[in-house]
């Protein structure tokens, strides 16, 4: 009767939790429910446990969880730890998916008591264990919960080893920085730190994926709203705002890089072995030299006498083939035209191979977090191990050579202001020659997440970069030719000339359409002078309305208008007119773009003012006046707050300024209040001396001599 009870009771709650969902009908049987464990899904294969765990039914697991028999009675292929979905999972890797299930998981666990292992070290098709789960997830109390049973059973730190990776060598250090959860990662690096220098199939170790990672820090994320007002202001200005790095994020990098050592023993044990083979080669060739020094004496003078008569055979068949050379020519042009063919194809081919053959487990993580452009992680590296920065990446780069061809300003300066700067880095050179200064020259690499921007404000990055590299550099450059025979200046102009002809573009077309709008400003404020609001009296011609405060304010807003845009025109066409040379694009350009935008902005400004002047003059005779006041000056908050870059732009100065000059106030403040305190304290001082001190000494009989006992007291 129990049973018949039990089998009504989930078969009605199997019916109510197909009515609630919409897609289970679709992907569930209409077979009769028998029991919790029984297989519902047509596609996925899950039971009825399963799918109420994946809905988060809280409420029915529990109750489902209830009706589940003795597992330590039933054989072993009905246990739980068996009854799996097509994915592999049982009933503990749906539950470790959520912290919200850790009180069903810990009856689950009791409920397998003696064979609780067989539970917690099943794997799915990833061989993925549930515990691996919580990782994924990044589920700390579960995973904190699975731990704690699966020590229990374990002798020794690291018996857990095999089951917190899967089949592909991915240890749940691995994944939870792969998804981002870095509290987890760093329980997990700091109770298991064997798992700090394990590698996965592709040879990358925790700190590997972390140098790989750059949005983790806050970099590479797109500014929304950030438009050209922005980047004309920031074109002028000398500080960039720097990221800030979570605090979690910081002392996991420090832990991982304080234990993870064995990329840094391998690049040593590879610099060592670069370095035995090239002594071994010197060595050897010194050898050879010596022995084949005599033979080369002896043949010497047998081949200039070859060559002697050699060349007098060559003058005469020289006028012979003279005849038939220009067959010839044009059939060794084309051998050497087929030839050239092939070894295009094969240097590409060699490239592939080399592609294919790469990895970034190769790569130290402080090359990774030059590239990831990560200055957390390399600052750490640097700190606990300053002889990594003479490492190089699998193509031979340094780490500063890598900054300069990333375009990683701040990774560059940090390196280079740093005290274990060495002269070997500044001063090396790849292997086309190519010295520090070079690299800016060449096609710049950039991540594919990097926000785009206008031509002309990245040639003035790549400017600014390049004196950057030159300021730092140029001291140490012992070659000024690559093996192209090109100096730095003339490999810099030679790659940015496609992007030199695209800023000349756009900076024309932008101060053209400028120089237009400024042009109608000024045709409106010269025209709004001669038709003043009110009219003006026939007789006389003044105006009519001239005796009223607000006049005078139409007069100046009309007048400023006019001025500041015959100036902003004066200004565009300047730029307009100018040779648009390489190195003016530095500064010199914006600057002026900058101080004709101003004055351009500024005179629709004053233009909207000598609006709101006007038409609060003409109304003046309403009863809402101050209706009329909000109204007529309406457009100039419109203007401001409609343009959102401009209202930035102007913010963020604003903001700078008003910082700075309350930073300076309160320090001439606090200064000024310091010095009235110490003058204050000196005048109490002496007039507690007038006041206090000579009466005291009154009364003790020290009275004061008088002008004539101290006259004879010098006498004396």
């Amino acid at each position: 009767m129990a049973d018949s009870k039990q089998k009504i009771s989930i078969g009605d709650q199997y019916e109510t939790f197909r009515i609630k969902h919409k897609y289970l009908p679709k992907v569930s049987s209409d077979q009769p429910l028998k029991g919790p464990l029984q297989r519902i899904g047509k596609s996925y294969n899950s039971t009825f446990l399963h799918m109420a765990i994946r809905f988060k039914h809280k409420d029915l697991v529990n109750q489902l969880l209830d009706m589940l028999p003795n597992q330590e009675s039933l054989p072993d292929p009905d246990a739980v730890w068996n009854i799996k979905n097509n994915e592999g999972n049982t009933i503990l890797h749906e539950l470790a998916a959520s912290d919200s299930w850790k009180e069903s998981a810990t009856k689950l666990v009791k409920m397998c008591k003696d064979k609780d292992q067989e539970l917690l070290i099943a794997r799915n098709e990833l061989g993925e264990t549930p515990i691996f789960c919580a990782a994924r997830h990044g589920q700390t109390e579960m995973f904190e919960f699975l731990a704690g049973k699966m020590k229990q059973k374990a002798e020794g730190p690291e018996d857990l080893k095999p089951y917190l990776r899967r089949k592909d060598g991915t240890t749940v250090l691995h994944i939870s920085i792969f998804t981002e959860c870095f509290k987890l990662a760093h329980h997990i690096a700091d109770c298991y730190k064997y798992l700090i220098v394990e590698r996965d199939k592709d040879s990358m170790t925790a700190l590997h994926y972390l140098a790989c990672n750059p949005t983790a820090f806050g970099r590479k994320k797109p500014k929304m709203g950030q438009g050209f007002m922005e980047d004309l202001m920031k074109s002028t200005s000398l500080t960039e705002k720097l990221h800030e790095c979570p605090l979690i994020l910081e002392e996991l990098v420090k832990l991982l890089v304080k234990e993870d050592t064995t990329w840094y023993a391998s690049k040593n044990k590879k610099l060592d072995i670069e370095l035995s083979q090239t002594k071994k080669g010197i060595d050897s060739q010194e050898n050879k030299s010596k022995t084949s020094s005599q033979r080369n004496e002896q043949k010497f003078e047998e081949e200039l006498k070859i060559e002697l008569s050699q060349t007098k055979k060559g003058i005469n068949s020289q006028e012979n083939e003279s005849k038939t050379s220009p067959t010839r020519n044009e059939q060794k042009s084309e051998e050497n035209g087929q030839e050239s063919k092939d070894k295009k194809v094969q240097s590409s081919q060699g490239n592939d191979e080399q592609d294919s053959n790469y990895k970034k487990g190769d790569e130290s993580p402080l090359i990774l977090a030059t590239i990831s452009n990560i200055p957390e992680i390399v600052e750490e590296i640097l700190i606990h191990h300053p002889e990594s920065l003479e490492h190089t990446s699998e193509d031979g780069r340094n780490i500063l050579q890598l900054a300069i061809l990333y375009r990683h300003k701040e990774i560059f300066d940090m390196v280079v202001n740093s005290d274990v700067l060495t002269s070997s880095l500044l001063s090396a050179t790849d292997h086309d020659g190519n010295s520090l200064l070079h690299m800016v020259g060449q096609k710049r690499k950039s991540q594919a997440s990097e926000r785009m921007q206008c031509p002309a404000f990245q040639l003035q990055k790549e400017l600014l970069f390049f004196q950057n590299v030159k300021s730092a550099s140029r001291m140490y450059l012992t070659k000024p030719l690559n093996n192209q025979n090109k100096t730095a200046e003339e490999l810099f102009a030679t790659t940015n000339e496609k992007l030199h002809g695209e800023a000349k573009e756009w900076l024309m077309h932008t101060t053209e359409n400028c120089t237009i709008l400024s042009v109608f400003i000024a045709t409106v404020a010269f025209a709004a002078a001669y038709t003043v609001p009110g009219g003006s009296d026939g007789s006389t011609g003044i105006p009519i309305l001239h005796s009223k405060p607000l006049f005078l304010a139409f007069v100046l807003a009309d007048v400023f208008s006019l001025t500041l845009a015959l100036t902003s025109m004066g200004i565009f066409l300047s730029i307009l007119t100018s040779s648009f040379p390489l190195q003016h694009f530095q500064t010199y350009l914006f600057e002026k773009l900058k101080q004709g935008m101003i004055c351009m902005i500024a005179s629709v400004t004053m233009m909207a003012v000598a609006f709101g002047a006007t038409i609060v003059l003409i109304m003046t005779h309403h009863r809402q006046k101050a209706v009329w006041y909000v109204i007529a000056f309406l457009p100039v908050p419109i203007f401001f707050v409609s343009y959102s870059p401009l209202r930035s732009a102007f913010l963020r100065r604003f903001t700078e300024w008003s910082t700075n000059f309350v930073r300076k106030f309160l320090q001439g403040l606090g200064w000024t209040v310091l010095i009235f305190l110490l003058i204050l304290i000196y005048f109490l001082y002496k007039a507690c001396e007038c006041i206090i001190c000579k009466p005291v000494g009154w009364i003790r009989g020290n009275k004061p001599q008088s002008h004539a006992d101290i006259q004879s007291t010098d006498q004396v």
